[in-house]
């Protein structure tokens, strides 16, 4: 008889964050909300550290007891979403397929966000304008797939070193969650939930296309008969 796996402990985004570090969380998020809405009316650049303090109802000694800069303002937004999306990925069942688990993992958190539609607007529309906050987020973005690629890795029982797998999967869950940002501010769609099934179902099909699908590309590609 083989023996049995041992189910690794579940990562710590998994486990609930005591009630101090949930208010911490809490007052963040009032805190980058009002700084975006302000980046939204004045631009990045002529928002002051005063000005995010003053519109969060907070002193600014206040406001660097929770962040250090304006742009740690930036990163910090993109860190709560990867928190937000590691948890419910780790919380997935391990029997489910890695793909699947990341749908499910990042559809409830992108929900969550895009709820907001006035902070979401300005988080895109600034992003689209400054090289400074792209530049902010990429390091964030980096630390985001290595952190899900040793979920996936755990999960599927891949070795890193070896399988480039979890990495690619990783690589592919940020860039849908870009992309689903970008669609989402383009094209305003009613239903988020739904505008997130159909960027799976198009990933699904470009890369395992239907038989009848494959079965005409097949005919386009061969040569004629003489």
């Amino acid at each position: 008889m083989p023996p049995r796996r041992r189910t690794p402990p579940p990562p710590a985004a998994a486990r609930p964050l005591p009630l101090p570090q949930r208010k911490r969380q809490l007052v963040r998020l009032e805190i980058a909300r009002a700084a975006w809405l302000l980046f939204a009316e004045r631009g990045y650049e002529d928002t002051t550290v005063d000005e995010i303090a003053r519109a969060a109802g907070i002193s600014r000694r206040s406001f660097f007891r929770y962040f250090s800069s304006k742009e740690d303002v930036v990163v910090g937004t993109t860190d709560a979403l990867a928190e937000d999306v590691l948890a419910a990925f780790a919380r997935r069942p391990a029997a489910e397929p890695p793909l699947l688990a990341i749908e499910r993992a990042l559809k409830p958190a992108i929900e969550t966000r895009l709820a907001d539609a006035a902070e979401a607007r300005a988080i895109v529309s600034l992003l689209r304008e400054s090289r400074t906050l792209r530049r902010a987020l990429l390091e964030r973005h980096a630390r985001l797939e290595e952190r899900l690629a040793v979920l996936i890795a755990v999960r599927t029982g891949a070795d890193p070193l070896r399988d480039p797998t979890p990495a690619l999967l990783a690589f592919l869950a940020r860039a849908l969650m870009d992309t689903a940002w970008n669609v989402w501010y383009d094209q305003r769609p009613r239903n988020v939930g739904a505008m997130i099934d159909d960027l799976f179902r198009r990933l699904r099909t470009v890369v395992s296309p239907p038989r009848r699908a494959r079965r005409l590309r097949s005919r386009r590609a061969a040569p004629p008969r003489r």
